[in-house]
């Protein structure tokens, strides 16, 4: 922190701290009347094998007792059920929290695009649970470009097909893998291709502002594990899209390649992976990101902007006060907490490129 930013601080804490109402308060930590609830944690890919996770919450003055390994509950009635029919029961290995299909006598419980799915979850310790989703449709689509950039990035132009499910899903686009061929700026012997690990995926579509997405110095920015969002009302017909894969912020490349050296000639391989996401799903994400602060780097070669020196004190004054403003969390789960979430997913695979020489191209 400089010298104005110190003063600033000082200034803000003092003016503050005659408001001690706004930041401190008694709190009766014995909660009577509240009781611990269920709570469940189930992400399913849709056509894979149904399981689910079910725990208690703990109230926020009780400790574990000794040689207690969690909050996991290892002995629920937990039963599912598609499109109405017969619940069907699920059972956990061992006591744990996971909970699966009988091995013996049912066979694993698979669901499709667009059944409803309904859960309920009963103990004697607690309330009873239920969730109800109707899972997305799929998306599909295909990669109509790809190329290198001057920039020293791969361009992609992508098609996705109109969308058949909710109208309030929404769709993710991810990079599952990908790796650039890089070539040597210098005319000398060293004509050997290095090769450059793609993890980040970009675009300024304006689709992208339709939904809560990760941001970056003015681009919409995703990765191998964070998708770019957009709302499947999108989707009514084909939707071309244009972005972009990068690497060069990474630091562990088994084969380090200096930006300032080498410039992207084609593709080894490159594969995105699309989801359809229900709200809920999404909305479980946009809260997973805000609460553990999901930051994605800027493009490779794009100048960062110094930070707004307001917000900066704001951070730091909630540093200060110990972070007291909490997140609401996200819970689908009538009568408890936590998130029934499902997604399908399909995949788009870029064609390998290789082109040298290469005059790489310009943004389209």
């Amino acid at each position: 922190m400089n010298y104005y930013k110190i003063i600033w601080f000082c200034v803000a804490v003092v003016s503050l701290s005659g408001c001690r109402e706004m930041f401190y308060r008694e709190v009766d930590f014995t909660v009577e009347g509240e009781n611990e609830k269920i709570v469940v944690s189930s992400e399913y890919p849709i056509g894979e094998s149904f399981t689910t996770r079910i725990y208690h919450s703990t109230l926020a003055n009780q400790a574990l007792s000794k040689g207690e390994s969690g909050t996991g509950v290892g002995d629920a009635d937990v039963r599912v059920r598609a499109n109405s029919g017969a619940w069907q029961r699920m059972y956990s290995l061992s006591d744990k929290p996971y909970y699966y299909m009988k091995d013996s006598a049912d066979q694993p419980v698979y669901f499709r695009p667009l059944d409803t799915v309904e859960m309920y979850v009963s103990h004697p310790n607690y309330p009873a649970v239920s969730v109800r989703q109707v899972l997305p449709g799929k998306t599909e689509g295909r990669v109509v470009r790809c190329y290198p950039m001057q920039e020293g990035w791969i361009a992609l132009d992508i098609e996705l097909d109109p969308y058949h499910g909710n109208p309030d899903d929404m769709i993710g686009i991810g990079i599952l893998i990908g790796s650039a061929l890089m070539a040597n700026k210098a005319d000398t012997a060293d004509k050997q291709t290095k090769i450059l690990n793609l993890e980040y995926l970009y675009s300024t579509s304006a689709d992208f502002a339709q939904a809560q997405n990760l941001q970056s110095e003015g681009y919409y920015a995703g990765s191998h594990g964070e998708f770019l969002f957009l709302p499947a009302s999108a989707l009514q017909d084909t939707l071309r899209l244009s972005l972009f894969a990068d690497g060069w912020q990474l630091n562990n490349q088994t084969h380090y390649v200096n930006r300032n050296n080498y410039y992207p000639v084609g593709i080894r391989d490159l594969t995105l992976e699309v989801r359809a996401y229900t709200h809920d799903s999404y909305l479980y994400e946009v809260f997973r990101r805000n609460s553990t602060g999901v930051l994605l780097p800027p493009p490779s070669g794009v100048p960062t902007q110094n930070g707004n020196i307001v917000q900066e004190i704001l951070e730091e004054i909630a540093s200060a006060l110990g972070g007291q403003e909490m997140i609401p969390p996200f819970t689908n789960v009538e009568g408890g907490l936590g998130c029934f979430r499902a997604y399908s997913y399909s995949y788009i695979i870029a064609e390998p490129s290789r082109v040298l020489p290469c005059t790489p191209s310009t943004t389209p």
